[in-house]
């Protein structure tokens, strides 16, 4: 009876370490397993990354709080470069696909064999090195960091890092979002808080009297927009327009805002439609309706025509006070 009571507890508690160590590897794992940053670095450190596949690559640096491509000169686009370093710091690792340099080549992840390397810099210290490869779902992609050989599925497309400078570039770089002066080839007009008046000196109350016309505010406001609104395509590094043609349109303008002063040409050449400014060395492509609606304005196109009511002794005051 002694025996058999001593192999019964015996085996209770050997039953009850298993059952310990069963809950000890469980809460182990469950610990491995929580999600974990795939980067632990200073994100605010970062000032430049490097985007490459196979082919191609770009290089995009910092400079007094302005993201650059840096190959260029020009301004990259500070939200899209944001945004890009914003979804990688919240990428998060989880339990590894594979953990042999053996996988590396099978999910694409290999330092031969990449769809996209993601380098972060520092002071032109590598801070980080990622290798993304093939998508194991939507939005999401196998990645390995330089010198581990696990390999996880994050959360990110590689889609969104494109190793080209086009979808960096600053579209918006030579809009104008606060125009105080725009002076065209017929016409010279400023703004004196939320009124656009001529740019001319002496008082005059009856403005609409004058062979300037009286301007349509909304047709200015019209084109001041477009102005703010102006996007481009992409540099157009090898471009010289033919001036001698009959068909080249150059249409010169002056736009100052509450600190600079630029000078733009708008260039139409066989076709295709082109701007330069003053600050820039180089001319840049964009689309028809952009161009139109700024180089196809003339002051006819500004003021009321004969057929609409004549100024008021309201508006007009108004415009005096404007002037």
């Amino acid at each position: 009876m002694k025996k058999l009571t001593f192999w019964l507890t015996s085996l209770l508690l050997i039953q009850l370490l298993l059952a310990v160590a069963l809950l000890w590897n469980n809460q182990r794992e469950a610990q491995l397993n929580q999600p974990k940053p795939l980067l632990s670095i200073d994100w605010q450190a970062v000032d430049s990354l490097s985007i490459e596949d196979k082919a191609s690559g770009v290089y995009i640096a910092k400079s007094e709080g302005q993201w650059m491509l840096s190959k260029q000169q020009l301004p990259a686009s500070n939200d899209k470069v944001n945004e890009l370093l914003q979804n990688l710091e919240k990428l998060h690792t989880s339990w590894p696909v594979a953990t042999t340099s053996n996988s590396h080549k099978r999910f694409q992840v290999a330092e031969d064999k990449f769809i996209r390397r993601v380098q972060l810099y520092s002071d032109g210290e590598v801070l980080a090195e990622l290798f993304f490869g093939n998508s194991p779902g939507l939005r999401q992609s196998h990645v390995r960091r330089k010198g581990d050989d696990s390999i996880y599925i994050v959360d990110i497309d590689t889609l969104e890092m494109l190793p080209s400078s086009k979808p960096w570039f600053d579209t918006a770089l030579l809009a104008v979002k606060d125009a105080q002066i725009i002076k065209g080839p017929d016409y010279n007009i400023k703004k004196a808080g939320t009124y656009w008046t001529f740019n001319r000196t002496g008082p005059s109350i009856f403005l609409g009297n004058t062979k300037q016309g009286k301007l349509n505010q909304e047709n200015v406001e019209r084109l001041d927009k477009a102005l703010a609104d102006l996007v481009i395509q992409r540099v157009a590094s090898n471009f010289q327009p033919d001036y001698q043609a009959a068909e080249t349109l150059d249409v010169k303008l002056v736009v100052s805002d509450a600190k600079n002063s630029w000078t733009y040409h708008f260039v139409r050449d066989e076709g295709r439609h082109y701007v330069r400014r003053s600050d820039r060395d180089l001319f840049f492509a964009m689309n028809k309706s952009v161009f139109d609606p700024i180089a196809s304005i003339r002051q006819v196109d500004l003021i009321f025509n004969k057929t609409e009511p004549p100024i008021t002794l309201t508006e007009g005051l108004k415009e005096a006070i404007a002037e």
